[in-house]
C-alpha cells in the first residue's frame, strides 16, 4: 500500500534537492500542487530533525544538514570508493587534471568521488552529481556492459538529451559507440557533455562485473587527443586495473 503522506514528503525533499537556492512555502506548494496547509505540515515535521532548514531572513526552505551526515555514511560504506581513493590521488598527481569515480544507479551516472585539479579550470561536478550516462565518458563505460534491452529501458521515457556540441543523439549511434568502448576498454568524451572539455574513462571490475568507472577530465587545451592517446589512456586504464585487482581480494 502506498503511504500518501510519506510519498508527499519524499517528493518535497526531491524538489528541494533540485532547488539549492531555496523555495518559499508558496513556491513549494505551487510546484508540488499541494495545499499550503499540507506543505507547511510536512515542513514542520521535517524541520526539528534537520532534514529541512529555513533561512531566517528570506524564510525560504532548503535541505537540512542531516543529509550531509546520511550521505557520508552511504559514501563511506562503498567499498569501491575506499579502495579507489589512494589510486585516484596518485592518478591526479600524475595527470594534473580532475579525476572522478562514478557508478550507475537507476539509469543515472553518479559521481561518488572527485579530486580537483589545483588551479585553472573548475568543473561544475561534485560528489553526488547525477546526470545522463550517454554524454559522459564514465557513463558510456558503465553503459557498455549492459544489454541493449537494459539501455533501451533506461531511455524509454526520455530522449538522448543534448549537452555539448558532440553529444550522441541517436540510439544506433550510441550502440555503435558502446560496442567500440567494450572492445577497446575505455571511453572518450570529446566535448560531448561540456563544450571545451574532454574526458577519458576506464571500467573498474569486481570479478567480471563492471561496478564503477574512473575518469580524467580537463580542458581541450591541456587534454589534446594526442595526449589522451599517448599518455592519459594508459594512465586511466592502469588505475582502473589496480583498483579492480584490489577489489578481488
Amino acid at each position: 500500500m502506498k503511504l500518501t503522506s510519506l510519498d508527499k514528503s519524499l517528493k518535497l525533499i526531491d524538489t528541494l534537492s533540485k532547488n539549492p537556492q531555496g523555495l518559499s512555502l508558496s513556491q513549494l506548494s505551487q510546484i508540488l500542487t499541494y495545499p499550503k496547509s499540507t506543505t507547511h505540515h510536512i515542513l514542520s515535521t521535517l524541520l526539528p530533525y534537520d532534514y529541512v532548514s529555513q533561512d531566517a531572513e528570506t524564510k525560504k526552505y532548503s535541505l537540512g544538514f542531516k543529509f550531509l551526515s546520511i550521505g557520508k555514511v552511504i559514501l563511506d560504506s562503498l567499498d569501491v570508493r575506499k579502495t579507489a581513493y589512494r589510486h585516484l590521488r596518485e592518478l591526479q598527481e600524475k595527470c594534473r587534471e580532475a579525476v572522478h569515480l562514478a557508478i550507475l544507479r537507476n539509469g543515472k551516472v553518479i559521481y561518488i568521488d572527485k579530486i580537483d585539479k589545483q588551479g585553472g579550470l573548475s568543473l561544475a561536478t561534485y560528489i553526488g552529481f547525477r546526470t545522463d550516462p550517454h554524454a559522459a565518458a564514465g557513463g558510456k563505460v558503465l553503459l557498455s556492459e549492459l544489454s541493449r534491452k537494459e539501455i533501451i529501458d533506461i531511455y524509454r521515457e526520455r530522449p538522448l538529451k543534448p549537452y555539448g556540441k558532440n553529444t550522441i543523439n541517436s540510439m544506433p549511434r550510441l550502440f555503435e559507440e558502446l560496442e567500440k568502448i567494450k572492445k577497446q576498454g575505455y571511453a572518450i568524451d570529446d566535448e560531448e557533455y561540456y563544450e571545451g572539455i574532454r574526458c577519458i574513462a576506464a571500467p573498474i571490475r569486481a570479478g567480471w562485473k563492471v561496478i564503477a568507472a574512473v575518469s580524467i577530465t580537463g580542458a581541450i587545451f591541456t587534454m589534446t587527443m594526442e595526449r589522451i592517446r599517448n599518455e592519459l589512456k594508459k594512465m586511466v586504464m592502469e588505475t582502473a586495473e589496480k583498483i579492480s585487482n584490489e577489489l578481488r581480494w
